[in-house]
């Protein structure tokens, strides 16, 4: 499993360092008002972060095709929450919460 810190520093060109922090899923997450609008939690997930497929793949090593099928309501493995948690900077279990919410919302 990927090992993470809740901070570290993000750096972008010509800028100062970025802390970001693990943040909860709660319903007032931008992701979660998403998802109440009836958004697929991938989509939800891409659209509120920014985060191009390609980006996907590359940071946590799932391959696009695989990221299809959970586009398609396969259900993700333990690991795959542990790296798309990481890449999107929340709790493998608010992104388990996110998933079920959008389950039972469509």
């Amino acid at each position: 499993a990927p090992v993470f810190s809740t901070t570290d520093m993000v750096y972008r060109k010509g800028e100062r360092a970025v802390a970001k922090e693990i943040r909860a899923y709660t319903p007032d997450h931008p992701v979660a008002k998403w998802i109440a609008d009836g958004d697929h939690w991938l989509t939800a997930w891409v659209g509120q972060m920014c985060t191009p497929w390609q980006t996907i793949t590359k940071k946590t090593g799932i391959a696009r095709e695989r990221i299809d099928e959970l586009n398609d309501d396969a259900e993700p493995t333990p690991d795959e929450l542990e790296m798309l948690a990481e890449l999107w900077w929340v709790t493998p279990e608010g992104l388990r919460r996110s998933i079920e919410e959008a389950k039972a919302n469509p």
